[in-house]
């Protein structure tokens, strides 16, 4: 396990505030805009410029790059979770595109 990785587990999943994953199939919505990634690795990246280091010019260079952005009010459907990093993927109904975002972007139910 790399450093990131260590960082990242304690950081999202180890979290008393982590916020709960939603179930496979169930339809979400964004509470704020964030980033998607086709990468796991890629939103670990973004995750960890942006909470970790508090490097948000970094964080936004490194995702326009290799991410989408998911707009707040925006719905989708989970395809995949990741409870190591706190992490849905993401699809929209009309797009077989799956993106990785953190699931403490999501709206609480």
């Amino acid at each position: 396990m790399t450093l990131f990785a260590a960082i990242s587990e304690v950081l999202l999943s180890g979290s008393p505030n982590a916020a709960p994953l939603p179930k496979i199939d169930a339809i979400v919505t964004m509470d704020e805009d964030y980033f998607g990634c086709h990468s796991i690795d890629d939103l670990g990246r973004v995750v960890n410029l942006d909470w970790v280091k508090n490097d948000k010019a970094g964080s936004v260079a490194y995702a326009s790059d290799h991410c989408v952005a998911l707009h707040k009010g925006d719905q989708f459907k989970v395809q995949d979770l990741s409870s190591v990093h706190g992490a849905v993927c993401l699809r929209q109904a009309q797009s077989s595109d799956c993106y990785w975002t953190n699931a403490q972007v999501l709206k609480s139910r």
